[in-house]
């Protein structure tokens, strides 16, 4: 594979990513012509159109050497025009390895530069809305990214194949100007032909490109949560919903494969029929005379040239529609909405003391407000997961609410550049995955450089499965952390946070996958480790909410305050056993 130097990649994903409406056909502009690659590509097409020509004057020259040498009985002419043979194919040989070389690097280059630009778009800290299933995401920077650069061979090859056709055109005038003007007049009408056979496909080819990232989509997501599945009864119900999603992606590749064989079917008819006409007439004014073996020879092997050039020219139609259809997918993933607006005007914040939500609202929230300060420990208790879930987003700026502020020292934070205020809140989601590498880097991945990285591991209690891990904190985590246990990876996603050391940390049920022992140190861990900072736990669980300075409770009825105790309180908290349901469920 080429490589591919890091200049040329950043300004093109950046050219990309940053196009105000990228449309199909900027993105294959892009992808086959930005950073110097349009100076490659026409390098290739000028050394595929030479094999090409030279391939064309083959049988012209093997004609005039049965006419000028062997006809002749002229052993030194036959010597020249075999030294001439010989040159043409070296010719031609060189200049297909040279043309393919520079086109692949076209190639790679460009599939490189889409997946760059996809991947800092989907990595765009304002998020994307709507959000696209990994699955999808995947499919597009993968499959989709290396179609739309693979136009790059269809393009140079197809206009040397072109230039192939006028030559033998060009040839054929040479030797008859009948039989050239049969060519130069019935070439248009077969070109026209075969695209107008064309159309069809590239319908076809988006439908079913679509249908396969959506099956994409579907195994990653059931794949990530395999475990779970399996635990809750529901690999039948899964299994059946991937069936049902590759069989449509099956059914899909099979209608475009259809319509791709009843086009090569169609082409092959036109193409050989017009070839078919080219050597009759050429036959018969052999017979009469017109012409001499040497070139009538030379008209057959014309004849046979043009096959290729031909279904290769008329094959354009249907790498353009595979192209564009990749193109537009590409498209649309860039020109996705964000889920939350850059800030217009950014302010700036230090080290954030206050946070506070004031009236927000979500789908699922309902005017919701809280404090938590410096040195607090702020327990939220929702009624449901995707309170909870809204409320860490919402903090994060994953998305805006409806209605309603978020404020770090009274700055709201739609004010604050994204990166500001991700330094100054750090709220991962609940299911924050692990990436490859070993448990300690990713432990230290959020961390600032000179982070006490021990006592992060202590307090989320890692320092436990380290003795268990074949090689301790040093033991490569696979893709996901799948090779390690739900509450292994939920503790190093722990320790990670607490690395961070940010100055507001939001944590959303962190410990729902460990026993009860080793979430009472984890609390304790967590209550050492936080003192100094703000930090809010969304969870139900009473060992996390007795470390809280106070606990927030969101209800349809309204919202209560207190310490965990207060709250579990009936003569102090009227509520109280609605609470206790909420913390003991």
């Amino acid at each position: 594979m080429a490589a591919v130097p890091d200049t040329e990649t950043s300004a093109t994903s950046a050219a990309v990513a940053t196009s105000p409406s990228p449309t199909p056909r900027s993105v294959i502009r892009t992808a086959i012509t930005a950073d110097g690659r349009a100076r490659r590509l026409a390098g290739a097409s000028v050394g595929f159109t030479g094999h090409q020509v030279a391939e064309a004057l083959v049988p012209v020259v093997i004609g005039a050497t049965i006419d000028r040498a062997v006809a002749t009985g002229d052993g030194a002419a036959f010597g020249r025009w075999v030294l001439v043979i010989a040159v043409l194919f070296a010719g031609l040989t060189l200049s297909w390895r040279l043309a393919a070389r520079t086109a692949m690097k076209v190639n790679e280059q460009g599939a490189h530069s889409l997946r760059m630009a996809i991947t800092r778009r989907t990595l765009d800290p304002h998020g994307m809305s709507p959000r696209r299933p990994p699955g999808e995401v995947y499919s597009i920077a993968t499959s989709d990214a290396g179609a739309v650069a693979g136009f790059t061979h269809t393009l140079s090859t197809k206009l040397a194949a072109a230039l192939g056709v006028l030559t033998a055109a060009v040839s054929l005038l040479l030797i008859s100007v009948p039989l050239g003007l049969l060519v130069l007049l019935a070439t248009p009408p077969v070109l026209l032909l075969m695209q107008w056979l064309a159309k069809p496909l590239e319908r076809r080819s988006e439908a079913d490109q679509a249908e396969g990232a959506r099956a994409g989509a579907v195994a990653t997501d059931l794949i990530g949560g395999l475990r779970v599945l399996v635990g809750l009864g529901a690999a039948p119900q899964a299994e059946q919903r991937y069936r049902a999603a590759s069989r449509g992606a099956l059914a899909a590749t099979m209608r475009t494969q259809r319509a791709q064989s009843l086009y090569s079917g169609a082409n092959t008819l036109v193409g050989s029929g017009f070839l078919a006409l080219i050597a009759f007439v050429g036959a018969r004014m052999a017979i009469s005379g017109s012409i001499s073996v040497g070139q009538l020879i030379a008209v057959v092997g014309l004849a046979q040239f043009l096959q290729g050039p031909l279904v290769d020219v008329a094959y354009f139609g249907a790498g353009l529609a595979r192209a564009r259809a990749s193109a537009g997918r590409v498209a649309r993933l860039l020109g996705t909405g964000s889920a939350v607006a850059p800030a217009v005007d950014p302010g700036g914040v230090a080290d954030a003391s206050v946070v506070t939500v004031d009236r927000v609202t979500t789908d699922s929230l309902a005017g919701v407000s809280l404090t938590v300060r410096r040195g607090e420990i702020v327990g939220v208790v929702t009624e449901n997961g995707r309170q909870a879930k809204d409320l860490v987003d919402v903090l994060a700026r994953r998305i805006n609410p409806l209605s309603g502020t978020v404020s770090i020292d009274d700055t709201p934070v739609d004010l604050l550049a994204i990166d500001e205020l991700r330094a100054n809140i750090f709220a991962p989601p609940h299911d924050s995955a692990l990436f490859s590498g070993s448990v300690a880097d990713n432990v230290a991945a959020a961390a600032q450089p000179g982070a006490d990285l021990a006592a992060a591991v202590t307090a989320a209690a890692v320092d436990e499965i380290e003795t268990a891990l074949p090689d301790g904190l040093n033991t490569p985590v696979s893709e996901q952390g799948r090779s390690l246990s739900g509450g292994q990876r939920q503790r190093v996603a722990l320790a990670r946070a607490l690395a961070a050391d940010p100055p507001v940390l939001v944590l959303h049920d962190p410990t729902t996958a460990v026993d009860s022992v080793t979430e009472a140190r984890i609390a304790d861990g967590i209550r050492r480790h936080r003192r100094g900072g703000a930090t809010l736990l969304l969870t139900t669980s009473p060992a996390l909410l007795g470390i809280c300075d106070r606990v927030v409770v969101l209800s349809g009825t309204g919202t209560v305050e207190g310490t965990h105790a207060e709250l579990l309180d009936a003569t102090t908290n009227p509520r109280a056993g609605a609470y206790r349901s909420l913390v003991t469920a």
